[in-house]
């Protein structure tokens, strides 16, 4: 009686291919995600400058409020309206979510974008009647912020 079966040294070529697929697949897998979550981020943050210019214009052009009426266009012109606006960004937005952190949210008032724990956040940064967006969009972070290839800043939005 004949039995059918694959010998050892069968049975190793095909563990090795495997192996092999798997080692392709990883490292392709990882630089996938990797772009993903680059492009997520610099989505997010042309989508947050946008959000920003649109809604404030809608206060200019005479609204009650803005921003899933989180902001109150009355307190347009007062000195702290780019406080409230940023205030307002951070409530309407807080479904973004940001690709590095996906507990986190993406949009911050406040902190920097100059450390590897920095990546994927949008920073609001308001001196004196304006907003400035600022992302890390991919590590390293580090350096001067603003100058760095991984770092995307809007310039000043003005808020009148």
């Amino acid at each position: 009686m004949r039995i059918k079966a694959f010998t050892l040294i069968e049975l190793l070529v095909v563990v090795a291919i495997i192996g092999i697929l798997a080692a392709v697949g990883v490292v392709a897998y990882n630089g996938y995600t990797s772009s993903a979550k680059k492009s997520a981020a610099t989505t997010n943050h042309k989508n947050v400058v946008k959000y920003i210019t649109s809604e404030v214009m809608k206060c200019s052009t005479g609204a009650a409020t803005a921003m899933n009426n989180e902001l109150d266009c009355s307190k347009q012109g007062l000195n702290n309206w780019k406080d409230f606006v940023a205030k307002a960004v951070e409530k309407s937005l807080s479904g973004f979510k940001n690709p590095y952190f996906p507990s986190e949210p993406a949009v911050t008032h406040g902190g920097g974008i100059t450390i590897d724990d920095h990546v994927g956040y949008n920073r609001m940064l308001s001196p004196g009647l304006k907003i400035e967006v600022m992302t890390c969009v991919q590590t390293p972070c580090s350096g001067t912020r603003c100058e760095e290839d991984n770092h995307l800043c809007s310039g000043d939005i003005i808020l009148d």
